[in-house]
């Protein structure tokens, strides 16, 4: 099994990253996506996880390093991208046993850099149909009647972890217990910057030269 971490603050555009990789190949493994599906189906986990989302914090450690063994366990020959995980040292290591269990790598780490302000412009400007379920942007991909879906004209919505002062502290929270990664991945010669302030565009072309 060979692995790629994708490291970045919320609103550096993983998700973007992702798109590009998983057309080389990869799967993409998004705790957050994996989390939202446990939100969704109203389990325990997932009313805990929506709480601690909603102030900003981070899921505890052992909660998703059990969902990522889960996943991972049996996959011998895929090619793994982990997104959104590790997101803390404990995290980091405790993927570095599981990996190293089944006899597989972690081939670079990628790691995405963007100012806060421009995070939190990107993050504050996202409102969301309740409805359908579409994502505009009031800046960059506004609805075209106020604040109203262009699908089915419900009113929009601005999640809570969307909001300015969360977004501000999802990124503090990253800085104290994500951005140490950065150290611990160096020290391995395994990480990658990528400038995730330019265009959707510029990062992916920047992305694939990096895994070419």
């Amino acid at each position: 099994m060979n692995a790629v971490v994708l490291l970045g603050p919320p609103g550096a555009g993983k998700g973007t990253v992702a798109e590009v990789l998983v057309a080389r190949g990869f799967r993409h493994v998004s705790t957050g996506d994996l989390l939202r599906e446990q939100i969704r189906l109203g389990t325990p986990l997932g009313v805990e996880a929506q709480a601690l989302m909603d102030q900003g914090q981070f899921v505890p450690d052992d909660t998703v390093v059990g969902m990522i063994r889960d996943l991972i366990t049996g996959e011998n020959g895929s090619r793994f991208l982990f997104d959104g995980f590790p997101r803390t040292l404990v995290q980091a290591e405790k993927l570095d046993e599981l990996i190293d269990s089944i006899q597989g790598t972690i081939d670079s780490v990628l790691l995405l850099e963007c100012p806060d302000e421009v995070i939190v412009r990107r993050l504050g400007g996202r409102r969301t149909c309740a409805k359908c379920g579409a994502v505009y942007h009031m800046a960059f991909n506004p609805p075209s009647a106020g604040e109203y879906c262009d699908v089915d004209g419900c009113g929009l919505s601005q999640r809570p972890d969307d909001k300015e002062e969360t977004i501000r502290e999802r990124l503090k929270v990253y800085k104290e217990q994500t951005a140490p990664l950065v150290e611990y991945y160096e020290a391995r010669n395994l990480v990658h910057p990528v400038d995730a302030s330019m265009r959707i565009e510029e990062v992916r072309q920047a992305v694939l030269q990096l895994m070419a």
